[in-house]
């Protein structure tokens, strides 16, 4: 495939592509726990939180795929890997609010078990990785 070289852009690192990869491939593994591997990444089995955690899924498979579309395209160095990673980042970041807002909201925090661990690094993952996912990628195109 060739690629004009107005499209062409610096490097990306190979550990933040790894990384943007594996964003979404533990997004699709966390999915698969959660409706086939009862009480493993679930922090409450509470209907309400059941319900809200399954309005979810549709954001984070697109998020999911903007982050491999963001890797794939910075990768081969073209510049549609830094739009991917904005939009990707800023899901992931957007998403970590809207889980971190109702585990405040409703007192999830007070119950610590394996499931809200889980939950809690997921949520500290989501603010941090995705907010540097914009920085970096922003950076890609200022140099």
């Amino acid at each position: 495939m060739h690629i004009p070289s107005f499209l062409l852009m610096a490097d990306a690192s190979t550990l933040f592509i790894v990384l943007e990869v594996l964003a979404g491939v533990f997004t699709i593994i966390f999915w698969i726990l959660f409706f086939f591997v009862p009480n493993s990444v679930q922090s409450s089995n509470e209907r309400c939180y059941m319900v809200f955690q399954r309005s979810f899924v549709a954001a984070d498979l697109w998020m999911s795929i903007a982050f491999f579309l963001s890797a794939y395209y910075l990768y081969h160095h073209v510049t549609a890997g830094i739009l991917w990673g904005i939009v990707a980042g800023g899901t992931f970041v957007f998403l970590g609010l809207m889980d971190v807002l109702y585990n405040i909201e409703n007192g999830m925090y007070k119950h610590i078990n394996s499931g809200m661990f889980f939950e809690i690094l997921i949520n500290l993952v989501s603010l941090i990785f995705g907010g540097y996912t914009i920085h970096y990628t922003w950076k890609l195109l200022i140099r």
